[in-house]
């Protein structure tokens, strides 16, 4: 995993990624804009996820996997209205996007786009997509 430290995008996913997940993140950090990629983290190494947000203070925070957007509904106090897979949230400054069963759509291409139109909501403010 990387480190979270000064990164301005941020995907948490509740198991650890494989190395071929990992670069598919990594390019589509970049092509969203964050020249130097993204942190991928563990849920398990966050602690509280709303406090670990508010100290790594990135851009936007991609959840990859359903247990990791639950504990960010649960962290921020969203319900599936205000923050689902088709409903980025922006809570205070912060973007959250849900993007479920992203290690399992990348051999599916009808899935990876449906993937990278979700990643889209976590375009970095400085770099907007055309």
């Amino acid at each position: 995993m990387t480190q979270a430290q000064d990164t301005t995008l941020v995907v948490l996913a509740s198991l650890p990624v494989d190395v071929r997940v990992a670069s598919a993140l990594q390019s589509a950090a970049r092509a969203l804009g964050y020249a130097d990629g993204c942190a991928i983290v563990q849920l398990t190494d966050v602690g509280e996820p709303r406090r670990f947000v508010f100290e790594t203070d990135p851009w936007a925070v991609i959840a990859i996997d359903d247990a990791s957007i639950d504990a960010l509904r649960t962290a921020f106090e969203l319900d599936a209205q205000a923050f689902s897979p088709d409903v980025p949230a922006r809570v205070t400054g912060y973007a959250l996007v849900a993007v479920p069963g992203f290690a399992t759509c990348l051999d599916d291409p009808e899935a990876k786009r449906v993937a990278w139109g979700r990643m889209q909501a976590a375009a970095h403010p400085g770099n907007p997509l055309d």
